[in-house]
């Protein structure tokens, strides 16, 4: 599979989630057909290992995304835990990287009101 290469400037949207003791600030980029096709989050404190490790995930689903996977298998193929406060036999995320990917996959399905 080629990486699908994105125009200079490209439709985004900006969202907020929380995840445990973080709220992040998720940018997806979209290509000129309105496909999700890159991410990147903020939030966690500059120089720290949780700051690294969500900029160093983001660049890894980005390239999976330019590699033409489908956003909705991205949070499908990461950890998820029971979140009882919110139902029986809710699942959520079980880390904030599987948060970000939800972010992605949402997007996907709101494409066209960007």
């Amino acid at each position: 599979m080629t990486r699908t290469r994105l125009p200079t400037r490209r439709p985004n949207t900006t969202t907020e989630v929380a995840f445990g003791a973080f709220t992040f600030t998720v940018t997806v980029g979209f290509d000129l057909t309105g496909r999700p096709r890159e991410v990147f989050a903020d939030g966690a404190k500059i120089g720290t290992d949780i700051g690294h490790i969500v900029s160093d995930a983001c660049v890894v689903l980005s390239l999976a995304l330019q590699h033409g996977c489908p956003p909705e298998l991205l949070p499908k193929s990461m950890g998820r835990v029971p979140y009882p406060e919110r139902g029986e036999g809710f699942c959520g995320p079980a880390s904030a990287l599987g948060m970000i990917a939800e972010v992605v996959a949402e997007a996907d399905t709101l494409r066209g009101r960007y």
